[in-house]
């Protein structure tokens, strides 16, 4: 597996987060692409000519939205209720992970079409495909595309989990019911942000991630993430190119009464045709296609085991403990939540109400448990840091706090956070965020990330911050809470702000919460 020698220097991966960070008024003054013609890219991804499979509606009800969690499961050995592994079960995971949840109307409408997981600008650059072990619901054993518009699988491959495919994913399938891919799809982001799509990309999916995750621990199923897989035999299953399409992830999804099939014969070359409608030149993105080919891993070993402790900033300060969660299961419905999770509007002014400090806490208390990757044979916390800055809360006092696992809040005394409001009502208009009742920064150690992944390390830790970015979103709309996610922001600022020291220490997310307040969009659900 690749790995970096010699710390910081030299590596393509560092100069990206450069680019994308110190660099970033440099990159956007290179120019933008335009949006809004016919010349758009499709925000899902359609075949031509290829048999489909229509699933059925799915479930409105999942589950506890904590059942992922294992600090919630270990308060409730019981587990949820565990559905059969069948087509309604399929429906639910795949619908609740990544499908559409509404729709807006109306004059001004720019981006109608909401999922259920957020996107810049409403582009969804990533595709879900699933390669199912055994027969499902009626659907066979195979690899599918995953239609969102019509909720619906589009058969590419049949046959069981191929030998081939198990090896490159270090071992996976031989007691899962599925393996879920997730690629990114760059041109449906570049075409508009050039060579910046790779961080919206890497992050997407990272949020994609911790969605399936959640909706998996709700329907009583086990679900293992793997980063670190040689890129091209996952490529050639899926038949994409590599290079417009590549494979950022895979989770394994694991069910008891699965029913294994054959496994299928080999890995020959898959010619399929989907529509496109964006003839923009890839080479206005080159840099992005060039860290993604560095980025690549070849052979079949087994990623070695990550030790988490150098990702992180060392603790100081005394923890303020979290009341205990005391809502009983299945009291938090995790299918409600991701239909009211939304980002605020577009122009998001929060409304002054406080926010009460048991309603941080339940938000924020589940950010930072364990998830179970091929990091390590157990699930680690994920590797980043996660800073609050409390602003309108009935609890703790304006200011500045560290997220501890355990889980707590640790102030950070002597920080003022007024400066980092400033700049992000300045860099983002958009969004009020003097009114906000918080603001959540989510930090990775971007040097250590280069030495262990090497070049893989930008998309990695971009999907680490993502799992607990969505964790956070969802628990939020839970609490009836919109999480507007920007970029929109001077990440020195923040690195100030909260003391990271040195420029090894990122901000990769910026999350602004705060109750929405009635405005003219027009956004009915779409229920089935």
């Amino acid at each position: 597996m690749t790995e970096v020698s010699d710390g910081r220097a030299g590596t393509l991966g560092l100069r990206f987060w450069y680019d994308t960070f110190e660099g970033v008024q440099e990159l956007f003054a290179e120019g933008h692409g335009s949006e809004g013609g016919p010349d758009d890219p499709l925000p899902s991804k359609t075949y031509r000519g290829l048999p489909r499979h229509v699933l059925a509606p799915p479930p409105r009800r999942v589950g506890d939205a904590r059942w992922s969690f294992p600090g919630f499961r270990d308060r409730h050995p019981k587990g949820p209720p565990r559905r059969p592994w069948d087509g309604s079960t399929l429906s639910a995971l795949l619908h609740h992970t990544y499908g559409f949840g509404r729709i807006e109307l109306g004059p001004q409408s720019a981006w109608p079409y909401h999922r259920l997981v957020a996107s810049a600008r409403c582009f969804y650059p990533v595709e879900l495909y699933v390669w199912l072990n055994g027969d499902t619901g009626g659907v066979p054993a195979g690899c599918y595309h995953y239609d969102p518009v019509h909720h619906a699988l589009t058969a590419l491959r049949s046959g069981g989990v191929p030998d081939e495919l198990r090896a490159a994913v270090a071992g996976a399938g031989r007691d899962t019911a599925a393996l879920v891919v997730l690629t990114a799809y760059f041109r449906k982001t570049a075409f508009r942000y050039r060579d910046y799509a790779y961080r919206l990309c890497a992050q997407e999916c990272g949020m994609v991630i911790g969605n399936a995750l959640l909706v998996a621990g709700a329907l009583g199923l086990d679900a293992r993430v793997h980063h670190r897989f040689p890129d091209e035999p996952v490529n050639r299953a899926l038949g994409v190119d590599g290079a417009e399409e590549t494979a950022f992830a895979v989770l394994e999804v694991g069910a008891r009464d699965a029913v294994g099939a054959r496994p299928a014969p080999g890995l020959p070359p898959l010619v399929t045709e989907h529509v496109r409608t964006c003839g923009e030149d890839a080479a206005r993105w080159s840099r992005l296609s060039a860290l993604d080919r560095a980025a690549r891993l070849t052979g079949d070993a087994r990623p070695a085991p990550v030790d988490a402790a150098p990702f992180h900033l060392p603790v100081a300060g005394r923890a303020v403990p979290f009341a205990e969660d005391v809502r009983p299961p299945e009291s938090v419905e995790l299918g409600d939540a991701l239909r009211r999770r939304d980002s605020g509007g577009r122009m998001f002014q929060p409304a002054r109400a406080p926010l009460p400090e048991r309603q941080l806490a339940d938000l924020l208390r589940y950010a930072l448990e364990p998830v179970p990757s091929d990091h390590h044979e157990a699930p680690l916390p994920p590797l980043l840091d996660c800073h609050v800055l409390a602003l309108n809360t009935t609890g703790p006092a304006a200011g500045l706090y560290r997220l501890d696992p355990s889980p707590a809040l640790v102030p950070v005394p002597g920080r003022d956070g007024r400066r980092t409001v400033a700049m992000l009502c300045d860099r983002t208009p958009s969004v009020n965020t003097a009114r906000a009742n918080a603001v959540v920064f989510l930090s990775v150690d971007r040097y250590e990330g280069a030495r262990r992944f090497g070049d893989r390390g930008y998309r990695i830790l971009h999907h680490e911050a993502g799992i607990a970015a969505q964790r956070i979103s969802v628990l939020a709309a839970a609490e009836g809470l919109s999480a507007r996610i920007t970029n929109g922001y001077d990440d020195r600022v923040v690195r100030e702000l909260t003391g990271s020291g040195g420029d090894a220490h990122v901000p990769v997310f910026a999350i602004v919460l705060g109750r929405r307040q009635a405005t003219s969009q027009y956004e009915p659900p779409l229920d089935w």
